[in-house]
C-alpha cells in the first residue's frame, strides 16, 4: 500500500513539474541583440551628428527603453526609444543619451535626441 502510494505520488510530481527551459530567455537576447545591431548605423549617425565627430558607444550598453506601434492593429510602424552611453578613449563616459527612432518599412529615422551629463 505504501509502495503504491509512493509511486502514485512520484508519478503526479513528475507530471506536474516541468524542466527549466532557458531557451526563451536566449531567444529574447538573440532578438534584442539583432535588433540593436540593425539600428546601430542609425544610432551611430545620430551620435556623430550630435557630437560633431565620430563618438563611440558599445552595443552591449544599448538599452531598449520602449517599443510602441504608432498605429492600431498589426502595423509595421514603430517608435523605439533607446538609451546609450557614449564614451571617449578608454570608456570614459561623456553622457547618457536617449534616442527616439521611427522604424518603418521605408526606413529608420531618429526623431528625438536627448543628452544628459553622465553622473
Amino acid at each position: 500500500m505504501k509502495k503504491s502510494l509512493f509511486i502514485s505520488l512520484m508519478a503526479i510530481l513528475l507530471a506536474v513539474t516541468s524542466p527549466v527551459d532557458s531557451k526563451a530567455k536566449n531567444d529574447d537576447n538573440l532578438l534584442s541583440d539583432a535588433f540593436i545591431t540593425t539600428l546601430s548605423p542609425h544610432i551611430g549617425n545620430a551620435v556623430t551628428g550630435y557630437y560633431g565627430e565620430l563618438t563611440q558607444y558599445a552595443l552591449y550598453d544599448v538599452k531598449i527603453i520602449s517599443i510602441k506601434r504608432t498605429q492600431s492593429g498589426r502595423s509595421f510602424d514603430f517608435n523605439v526609444v533607446v538609451k546609450i552611453f557614449p564614451f571617449e578613449k578608454a570608456h570614459n563616459y561623456i553622457g547618457v543619451d536617449t534616442l527616439t527612432l521611427s522604424v518603418e518599412p521605408s526606413g529608420v529615422n531618429v526623431t528625438n535626441y536627448i543628452h544628459e551629463e553622465y553622473k
